[in-house]
């Protein structure tokens, strides 16, 4: 089964699957069909993390997430300006082709050409479907639409066709060299060029010097449920697993069927463990204190300070978007792949390589713009991220995959949906679809579809609410598979509030 953000995508992945390919093959299929039929969100200017569990029990993190240039510094955006985030200095070296190389050569079967048949034909053909990314380009007062407004090379490929023939001709020369030549050669070569005419940085060695990097999942249990999530960079994984600890001290299995006994204790948890996001980088540049965050003694700590409500102030508020795509695969051997990528805020920089026809990544706006911090600007230094890919075991064996997008609303929202299901008992697709809350700054965002008396248990705890509509987009997307311990059957759920699909194999 694969999940997707878009049925397309899905559908090319289980495709894969049913010609013999693995979940990492497949998940290379989806990957890069995201990329054409949701611009908006990921592609081969971007970068991403994977999480594979194998079926021999083996589980592994594979980080390609983006690097900072050569030619970054940590005071290049302490003017506050938007340069972070539109045009040729917010880009950083894109991994996700390097990502897939290193999956397909020491996990996959199948190789990069025929994966990405599927990609080249619907970037070449057209993309005939509905999408996020269209109906944001539609409406002509969007911050997407300006974004793009802003460069003729953007304008020109996403505004003025369906179709996308020079991404496609890019995809075909990969698919001939494979995909390390967009990191050498004439690819790198061309795309430097054109951004240093625009002002950029971004070099031909700093696509040369990219490599992905194998990392050491983080893990941990909730209610004898074993986790298994992203390391650093990714606070998200950490930061997962250390809210569902001081959860499960909190005990809030109790109320776990009655909505307004349990909201409350969600908030407090997930306000206390988002204000940490800020001790998280790059591993190779700063010491972020894992093993404190993972400890049961601090989760205890932590839950005790909730109890007294001596931790009732939400956290600072924050000015993150909620671009990203996530998707998740389970192949017929049990192996599985949980992979978020990203090319930051929606349409990235806004810049399109125009003899490419890839549209770059804006990943240098996931920094700290003040310098000494542990997320601040270094060359080759990857930034902090929200990205929670994520698996859940049982008795040993995987029972979810799951993950999200929404920048920060992708911890809060993969922690509710964890919850929902072994708290609430839900089925997959309920605990996908309840509404969600999400702390920013002294408010608690909250989705429509909580009752009055929730609401109002909530005001009474003292937080202060933000009303939002039912499934709103802002509380990202989350896409997960179940798998069924005895059977080994797969149930499926796509986020009603993204355009997001189920395929089978």
């Amino acid at each position: 089964m694969v999940l997707a953000a878009h049925p397309i995508a899905a559908k090319a992945g289980a495709a894969v699957l049913r010609k013999g390919g693995n979940a990492v093959d497949a998940a290379v299929a989806t990957s890069l069909m995201l990329g054409v039929v949701e611009p908006a969100f990921s592609g081969i200017g971007g970068g991403g993390f994977a999480l594979l569990f194998k079926s021999n029990g083996e589980s592994l993190a594979l980080d390609y997430r983006e690097t900072a240039p050569l030619g970054s510094s940590a005071s290049m955006f302490a003017d506050h300006s938007d340069k972070n985030r539109v045009g040729p200095l917010a880009i950083a070296t894109p991994g996700v082709l390097a990502g897939h190389a290193r999956l397909l050569e020491e996990h996959g079967t199948m190789k990069f050409a025929d994966l990405a048949r599927s990609a080249v034909n619907a970037a070449d053909s057209g993309v005939r479907s509905e999408s996020l990314s269209l109906r944001m380009l539609r409406d002509k007062e969007s911050g997407p639409f300006n974004k793009i407004s802003h460069f003729e090379a953007s304008s020109n490929v996403f505004k003025r066709r369906n179709r996308f023939p020079v991404l496609a001709k890019t995809l075909v020369a990969l698919a001939g060299s494979g995909p390390s030549a967009f990191y050498h050669g004439s690819i790198p070569e061309r795309a430097a060029r054109y951004l240093k005419d625009m002002g950029g940085v971004l070099s031909e060695e700093d696509f040369e010097k990219y490599s992905p990097k194998e990392r050491k999942p983080v893990t941990g249990d909730f209610l004898g449920y074993g986790l298994v999530s992203m390391p650093p960079p990714s606070a998200g994984g950490t930061l997962l697993i250390h809210g569902l600890q001081v959860a499960e001290e909190l005990d809030r299995k109790r109320s776990a069927r009655e909505e307004a006994g349990r909201l409350p204790a969600t908030a407090a948890v997930l306000g206390s463990m988002l204000r940490e996001k800020w001790r998280f980088g790059d591993p190779e540049y700063t010491d972020v204190p894992v093993a404190s965050f993972l400890s049961k003694t601090n989760a205890k700590k932590r839950a005790e300070e909730i109890r007294s409500r001596e931790v009732m102030t939400l956290r600072e508020s924050t000015t993150d978007v909620g671009s990203t795509s996530h998707f998740c695969v389970v192949d017929r051997n049990g192996n599985t792949v949980a992979s978020t990528e990203t090319i930051e805020c929606y349409f990235g920089s806004g810049v399109t390589i125009p003899e490419l026809g890839v549209i770059m990544n804006d990943e240098m706006h996931d920094f700290d713009v003040v310098p000494g911090r542990p997320n601040s600007v270094a060359p080759l230094k990857r930034p902090a991220s929200s990205m929670t890919p994520s698996i859940v075991l049982k008795d040993g064996s995987p029972f979810l995959v799951l993950g999200g997008a929404g920048s920060e609303r992708i911890i809060s929202s993969v922690f509710q949906v964890v919850g929902n299901v072994i708290e609430g008992e839900m089925s997959l697709s309920d605990a996908v679809s309840s509404p969600r809350i999400h702390p920013s700054g002294e408010t608690l965002e909250v989705e429509g579809g909580f009752g009055r008396g929730t609401l109002s248990e909530l005001r009474r705890s003292g937080f202060k609410l933000d009303l939002r509509q039912k499934w709103d987009p802002y509380f990202g997307g989350v896409h997960a598979i179940m798998v069924d311990p005895r059977s080994g059957r797969t149930i499926g759920a796509a986020d009603p509030r993204r355009m997001g699909s189920a395929a089978f194999d």
